[in-house]
């Protein structure tokens, strides 16, 4: 994945939009200190997904926004963008699909930061992981950052060992020993804990079984309390009936009372009648002429209006053209403008050209210049580094030369006996055969391993239909207790055997939505049981079966019988003959009155107009409408009830079927995962006696190595010396030619920089005269247009000049047209005023006579409502008595759950044989037992079915704790295999960075030799990194002891040795050449150019050194023309030097 380019937008000091362009090759990034170079840096840190506000150096991530100068106000909100190439499809899978992909971050303050991939927005972890897949991040060894040459200089062996585990990439596996040990803690943690609770609760087991039995005392009182409410109960119904048929006569006679009373209204009613059919012919004849009054009154005001609407449209015209005459005025100024500036623009081009022509011959003299100083300057550098290089080995006293001759021989002798002592075939034979047993172990492991895989991929199936069988299940429980819930509640609020029962109610089926309507007609008759004359009682109000009754008269014209709405029922057929239906309470009222004798009406909604004036509102409470709607309810949910029952059951079944095959797979499992944990056992034993013996091989192999390395060395330092003894007496020469080649080499740089220098000012100035030309030419063109656009705006003013004037005489000639039909309207609107009196006075005099009617029915319902609020009270009475007996009924059911009718069977006595016992006894006995019942106190009444509930929650706890013990094993094992995995990869990435390092040591020093080495433990995971390094000319020693360049040198060798080992496609230096020399410098742009090549890395360098400058392929300068906003400016070397080469 390629990078392509950064836009920076209000990030930090960049304030404006910036772009960077990411060609392949190196990038150098220059500018004063203080401008904005490391934001840049930052900025690139911060699309890839840095998190922490103090890498950002920042107190909070807020501050990565622009805060504003003196001049410019702080913004809301910063972005960066960045694109990448991913034409070798190396994006994750969920972007891989993209061929280029955008990514986005954007902060607001106080709000939080937001990523998007090609404008969908994503979390913060995929971009993170793009980036990672492609071996670069936030915090990848490829972005070096100030400070970092000298962090790793300053750091311990054992700090040091980061840089190993990054090239190593086992910082993930240190993550999973970190999340599996904390695992390992809470899994002990819980263990202990449901060790406790289990205990907890045998506790509280013993404390159950003992409110059992208290329980059980509580019920036998309840039962004695029971028998005493339920003689209670039917001593107070018996009084209710007595009082309730004492009322029902008194009720009767205030009835017939009513009846006469209504007969005389009727009579008063029908003159009314007959007044008020003359009112709608009077109100219609004097609104018809009230109309036409107010249509001509309409018309003159529309008349006055378009003539105010024709005058202000001709002052409007008339202020119209005045400004077309202005704009005219105004184009033809701007059209001759166009003219004058095209006339300057042309001959400002013209000049600018004639310059142009001489810049192309200054630039190549000045390239020409550089390339000479160029070649000059290098080859001073590379003879004084040369004669340097010599001076420094001869340097030494001549008496500490033989010194260190003498010391080199002995060392030399003492290695040469080491070497003859060392013997390890043994070690190597052991080491073999232990190789073999391990592979075949893991054979074995990995066949084991395999039947798991199926053990689990099984169980894991057999898992999820598992939760899908319980859904199911629950599905089907819910739905049926829902419905089961339903009915037994409809069943308690209507009576258990409502159903069942021999009542009215019950024989009643279909009757399409009619409840409120039938309810209000039959009331409490519904309630009533259908028996045969030989089954009735004295005291029972009951239907008669079978009967049969003559057909009573016809109902009123437009009045539908109510038996034609429902299914056929003898018993209610007859009861609701003569009852009809209509559609709403007003036509109720209006036919009320054509009613005889026993008809009565009602409405789909409800109501009740009886042919003796008896009338029940709509809306008015009627238990029994909504009786009948609860009844038709509990048919529904009882014809539900079978189906849904059997669908939990079926559930149940295949639950259970399925719960004893995963019981069986984890049977299967355990048992093979116990072997395999003794295999690996097994196999880890070996493979740590093994890693031993390697280890001591590995050791035994590098001593061998080191000390046939240090004889080598030895040997060479030996002749190296023998040879500055003998050349000792040409230092001062040396000295003297080196003091006059460095002279000449300085003077070279200073020659070559300001060549350089001034090549630049040229191509600078080239650029902006080509700048000037192209602005011109947008000039020109801009002038162009607007002088067309004044021309086509002439044209339509013009235009529109024409057609206001011919609108302005058009609307002159209109006022006298008004005038004449003003007059007419006048005329006509005096004769209609006079026509709507004359129809107004006779609609006066008939009202009058109707309220002189309407006065006699009023005294004469006066004294019908006298009556009847007679009979109301009665009635009320009535009703309070029947609530009585109601409330005691709802009051038997509440407490006994039964029915008032079941007390006798329920107390063993006939209601004839029982004695009317004392209220007041009888309630002192029950208040004896509730008080016996009280001193028993708090009653656990379900201690049982907690104590069965306690014992499953014990049996689960003991599988739990199975579990826990389980993957505590299995996190220890886990723990064993990521420390061993660790141990391999950082071996392994140490031998290769080891290699990188020697041969980059040797590249940037122009010899010597260097290496790396653990140090401190024998755990490689625990270990230090050494770093030891011999220049020319210089003894092996450590990183500590060498000379600041040599050590900014050295951890540069180091740097780029990880980086070798994971080739990032974006690698970031920051200031890293600060502290070396310009012969360093060179090597080290070079050793740049090598990784360009080999690896097609985009290299981004900020440097103050301007040889490094002149190595880049390109450059960005950084500056701020405006204090606290930093600006971008680029040159592209490379290009430049092909244009160069092609003039």
């Amino acid at each position: 994945m390629k990078f392509q380019s950064v836009r920076i937008s209000g990030f930090k000091s960049f304030l404006e939009p910036t772009e960077i362009q990411m060609n392949m090759g190196l990038t150098g990034v220059v500018g004063p200190n203080g401008c904005g170079k490391s934001n840049i840096v930052e900025a690139i840190k911060w699309i890839m997904g840095e998190n922490s506000a103090r890498q950002m150096r920042g107190d909070g991530m807020d501050d990565v926004i622009f805060s504003g100068t003196n001049e410019r106000p702080s913004r809301n909100f910063a972005e960066v963008s960045i694109k990448l190439d991913n034409s070798e499809k190396k994006a994750p899978a969920i972007f891989n699909h993209y061929d280029e992909i955008e990514i986005t971050r954007k902060i607001e303050r106080e709000k939080g930061s937001v990523y998007r991939v090609n404008g969908k927005q994503v979390r913060a972890r995929d971009i993170q992981l793009i980036f990672a897949d492609n071996g670069t991040g936030a915090r990848s060894s490829g972005i070096v950052g100030q400070g970092r040459i000298a962090q790793i200089i300053d750091s311990n062996p054992e700090d040091r060992r980061v840089i190993l585990e990054e090239a190593a990439n086992i910082k993930g596996l240190h993550s999973r020993r970190h999340e599996a040990e904390l695992k390992l803690k809470g899994a002990s943690d819980n263990l202990d804990r449901l060790s406790d609770i289990e205990q907890t609760y045998k506790e509280q087991l013993i404390e159950l079984e003992k409110q059992g039995r208290k329980a059980a005392r509580y019920r036998s009182v309840g039962e004695r309390i029971r028998k005493a409410e339920a003689t209670l109960f039917f001593n107070l119904m018996n009084n209710a009936k007595k009082e309730a048929n004492d009322l029902d006569i008194q009720l009767k006679n205030a009835n017939e009372n009513v009846s006469q009373g209504q007969i005389k209204v009727a009579e008063h009613i029908k003159s009314q009648l007959h007044l008020a059919n003359k009112i709608p012919d009077l109100k219609k004849d004097e609104a018809e002429k009230a109309a036409t009054l107010q249509t001509l009154n309409i018309t003159k005001i529309k008349l006055d209006e378009e003539k105010s609407s024709a005058q202000n449209a001709l002052q409007n015209i008339i202020n119209q053209i005045n400004l077309i005459n202005n704009d005219i005025a105004r184009e033809s100024e701007i059209k001759e403008d166009a003219k004058k500036s095209l006339s300057t623009l042309l001959t400002e081009e013209k000049n600018l050209k004639e310059d142009s022509e001489n810049f192309s011959t200054k630039i190549t003299k000045a390239t020409d210049l550089v390339k000479k100083l160029r070649s000059i300057s290098d080859a001073a550098d590379d003879k004084l580094s040369t004669i340097t290089s010599e001076i420094y080995s001869i340097k030494s006293d001549k008496s500490d030369l033989e010194k260190r001759i003498n010391n080199l021989k002995q060392k030399i002798e003492v290695t040469q006996n080491q070497l003859a002592n060392f013997n390890i075939e043994d070690d190597k034979n052991r080491f073999k055969l232990d190789k073999e047993k391990i592979i075949n172990l893991k054979k074995l492991i990995q066949e084991n391993n395999q039947l798991n895989d199926g053990y689990k991929v099984e169980l894991e199936k057999l898992e999820k239909l598992e939760t899908r069988l319980i859904e199911e299940k629950n599905t089907a429980v819910f739905e049926f207790n829902k419905v089961n819930l339903e009915f037994d509640s409809l069943s308690t609020l209507l009576g258990r055997d409502t159903l069942n029962s021999n009542t009215l109610e019950k024989t009643i089926g279909n009757i399409n939505n009619l409840e409120e309507a039938i309810g209000s007609v039959l009331g409490e008759t519904l309630l009533a049981p259908i028996l045969s004359d030989d089954q009735s009682t004295e005291n029972t109000t009951y239907w008669r079966d079978d009967f049969k009754t003559i057909s009573p008269a016809s109902l009123p014209e437009s009045v539908i019988p109510i038996v034609t709405k429902i299914t056929k029922s003898s018993i209610l057929d007859t009861a609701l003959k003569g009852v009809g239906i209509v559609n709403n309470k007003e036509i109720a009222f209006k036919l009320q009155k054509k009613l005889t004798f026993g008809q009565a009406l009602t409405t789909p909604s409800g109501g009740l107009w009886r042919w003796d004036g008896f009338v029940q509102p709509q809306g008015v409470q009627n238990s029994y409408s909504e009786r009948l709607q609860q009844i038709a309810r509990l048919r529904l949910l009882q014809n539900k009830l079978p189906s849904l029952e059997e669908n939990q059951s079926l559930s149940e079944k295949r639950l259970d079927e399925c719960f004893n095959n995963i019981k069986k797979y984890k049977d299967d499992l355990s048992n093979l995962q116990v072997k395999l944990s003794s295999l690996i056992s097994e196999s880890n034993q070996l493979e740590l006696q093994n890693t031993k013996v390697e280890s001591k091989l590995l050791s035994s192999e590098a001593l061998i190595k080191e000390l046939k390395n240090t004889e080598r060395m030895s040997l060479e330092e030996l002749s190296e010396l023998e040879k500055e003894f003998n050349n000792s007496l040409n230092l001062p020469s040396l000295l003297a030619e080196e003091l006059k080649v460095r002279n000449n080499a300085d003077q070279s740089r200073n020659e070559l920089t300001d060549a350089m220098a001034a090549e630049q000012q040229i191509k600078s100035e080239e650029s902006f005269q080509s700048r000037n030309l192209i602005q011109l030419g947008h000039q020109k063109e801009n002038w162009k247009v607007r002088e067309e656009e004044a021309k086509t705006r002439l044209i339509s003013l013009e235009e529109r000049l024409k057609t206001s004037q011919d609108e302005k005489n058009r609307l002159s000639t209109l006022p006298e047209s008004f005038e004449k039909k003003e007059v007419e309207l006048n005329i006509k609107i005096e004769e209609a005023i006079s026509n709507r009196n004359i129809a107004a006075d006779q609609l006066v005099k008939n009202e009058t006579s109707l309220n002189d009617a309407d006065k006699q029915v009023r005294e004469a319902e006066k004294v019908v409502s006298t009556l009847r609020e007679e009979m109301i009270k009665i009635e009320a009475l009535l009703n309070l008595s029947k609530a009585k007996i109601q409330n005691i009924e709802e009051r038997v059911f509440e407490k006994l759950k039964m029915k008032s009718t079941e007390l006798n069977k329920f107390i063993n006595t006939k209601e004839e044989d029982q004695p009317i016992k004392s209220i007041e006894i009888l309630e002192k006995t029950l208040q004896r037992l509730l008080n016996e019942r009280e001193t028993l106190g708090a009653v656990n009444l379900r201690a049982e079915d907690e104590m069965n509930e306690m014992l499953n929650k014990i049996e689960v706890m003991s599988k739990e704790r199975v579990d826990l013990e389980e993957a505590i094993a299995k996190l220890r094992s886990g723990i064993f295999e990521l420390n061993k995995e660790g141990r391999q990869r950082l071996k392994e990435s140490f031998e290769e960075v080891n290699e990188n390092f020697k041969q980059l040591f040797q590249k940037l020093f122009g010899g010597g030799n260097a290496e790396l080495r653990l140090v401190g433990n024998e755990d490689p995971l625990q270990a230090g990194l050494e770093v030891l390094a011999s220049p020319p000319g210089k003894k092996m020693q450590l990183l500590s002891l060498l000379s600041g360049g040599e050590q900014a040198l050295t951890a540069i060798s180091l740097i780029f040795s990880v980086f070798l080992c994971n080739p990032a496609p974006i690698c970031i230096l920051d200031e890293v050449d600060a502290p070396l020399d310009d012969t360093n410098v060179g090597r080290f742009c070079d050793l740049l150019n090598q990784i360009v090549d080999e690896t097609n890395t985009y290299f981004m360098v900020i440097t103050h050194h301007r040889l490094t400058m002149a190595k880049m392929d390109r450059l960005f300068g950084v500056t701020m023309e405006q204090k606290g906003i930093s600006k971008l400016v680029s040159v592209d070397l490379e290009q430049a030097s092909r244009i160069r080469d092609i003039a």
